[in-house]
């Protein structure tokens, strides 16, 4: 009630307000920096090999465990999965 009593008994003291908080709304608007694609940094690797007609054992004996051990020294690694498939790791 007291936004309606003043803008009753002080309408030009209304309007102005509304017209301050409206300019102020859009430079406001004009210096809010907002990117439609931010660069964005996941940290993330995917490594994929094939290995083509090789049973899900050989391919990871040969091809998964040698690349978790040449990755797993990196620094900054905390985790590694992997899942290993006819044919492809």
């Amino acid at each position: 009630m007291i936004l309606s009593d003043l803008s009753v008994k002080q309408p030009v003291f209304a309007t102005m307000m509304m017209v301050a908080l409206v300019v102020l709304g859009i430079f406001s608007y004009k210096e809010l920096s907002i990117d439609l694609f931010p660069d964005v940094d996941f940290p993330v690797v995917t490594v994929q090999t094939v290995y083509p007609g090789v049973a899900p054992e050989t391919v990871e004996t040969e091809v998964t465990k040698p690349i978790e051990e040449a990755i797993n020294p990196i620094q900054g690694v905390k985790h590694i999965t992997s899942t290993t498939t006819e044919g492809v790791s």
